[in-house]
This record gives structure tokens, C-alpha cells and sequence, in this order.
């Protein structure tokens, strides 16, 4: 984040290189679903507070496990044909410190995330890194039960196979910064 000036910026996701995926448990094995479509909206005016705007939205029906069986119940079971996205729309930013030896910030997000119709407000910690090429990667993870947002999880085989309430969110994002341009403020105003 760079503070004390006032600047309009446009920020955009590398999606080639970014990857938000899910991982959960059976009672009988793990797995792991990557989402490969999804949108974030960037914006932000690097005003004192550092006012930043994102939404995120992960098409439900991109997720895939490695078994169709395993995708379509995901995606039954989160209403897909109802809901069809997972939608993080950020709030404030709870705490953040700097390594100043491994240029690296440490961050505790706060924000609201919809799932299958159910909005909850939640946080999770972050880590950011600028790259030499002036990109900049954050990563994280967060644990999240389906029961908080209605969601049932799903059982298989006449319910032999259960899947845990548990599910694991990692994300590795990569955004970069383009286009600055001088941010005027007395048209803030109007």
C-alpha cells in the first residue's frame, strides 16, 4: 500500500497465474476443487485511509474436483442453478504490520462472503509480497463450516461417504498496478 498521495489506480488480476481452490474431507479421503472462472473488481483512491474496493465472484460451476460424480454434487449442493456464484466483497482491513527485511505485510481482511444465498461477515489473515516486477502476490487461507451459510453437506452412497462441515479456502492471487493517474480531489467533492 502506498500512502500520503492521492492517487486513482486501476489494479487488475493475473489470471493465468492466480489460483483460488477449496479443500475438504470425507470419511473416507481428501479432496481438493479449483475454481478457473472467476471475476474481481479492484479499485481504489489512495486516500489516508486507504479506501480499497473489491469484489470477488467465483462462478460456482468452475470448481472442478477431478471426478465429475464429485462436481456435480459440489455444485448441487452449493444451488449452483440458483446461486450460481460465491461472492467476497471487502470491508476494512483489521491489522496489517511490515517485515521491512523481507518487504512482506502481514494482514488480517475483514469482509462479506455469500455462499448458496447466505451472507456472513468474515476475516481471514493475508500475506502480501511485492515482486521484483512490480507485481504484487497475496496469500491466504481461511477454514469455513457450509453449516454457517445453509449449506448441508453432502453424503453419498446411501450416506456411507459424509463430507466433513469443514472446508479449507486458500487463495494465491497475483495483481499488478497500471495507468496512475493524479487523483483530483475537488472533484471528489461534488
Amino acid at each position: 500500500m502506498i500512502g500520503g498521495s492521492v492517487y486513482a489506480q486501476n489494479i487488475s488480476i493475473d489470471k493465468e497465474r492466480s489460483r483460488l481452490w477449496i479443500e475438504g474431507r470425507t470419511n473416507v479421503n481428501q479432496f481438493s476443487c479449483r475454481a478457473s472462472s472467476y471475476d474481481t473488481l479492484v479499485s481504489s483512491q489512495e486516500l489516508e485511509d486507504a479506501d480499497v474496493d473489491v469484489e470477488v465472484d467465483i462462478e460456482v460451476e468452475s470448481f472442478d474436483c477431478g471426478k465429475r460424480r464429485m462436481n456435480r454434487d459440489l455444485y448441487e449442493t452449493l444451488l449452483s442453478d440458483k446461486h450460481p456464484y460465491i461472492s467476497f466483497e471487502y470491508k476494512d482491513l483489521e491489522s496489517m504490520t511490515y517485515d521491512d527485511s523481507q518487504d512482506l505485510y502481514d494482514l488480517v481482511v475483514k469482509g462479506y462472503l455469500t455462499v448458496a444465498g447466505h451472507t456472513k461477515e468474515i476475516e481471514f489473515p493475508m500475506q502480501a509480497l511485492m515482486l521484483e516486477d512490480e507485481t504484487l502476490k497475496a496469500t491466504g487461507q481461511t477454514e469455513l463450516r457450509m453449516t454457517d451459510y445453509n449449506v448441508e453437506p453432502p453424503r453419498a452412497l446411501l450416506g456411507m461417504v459424509r463430507v466433513d462441515d469443514l472446508l479449507r479456502v486458500h487463495f494465491e492471487i497475483f495483481a499488478t498496478t497500471h495507468n496512475w493517474e493524479p487523483f483530483d480531489d475537488e472533484q471528489n467533492k461534488e
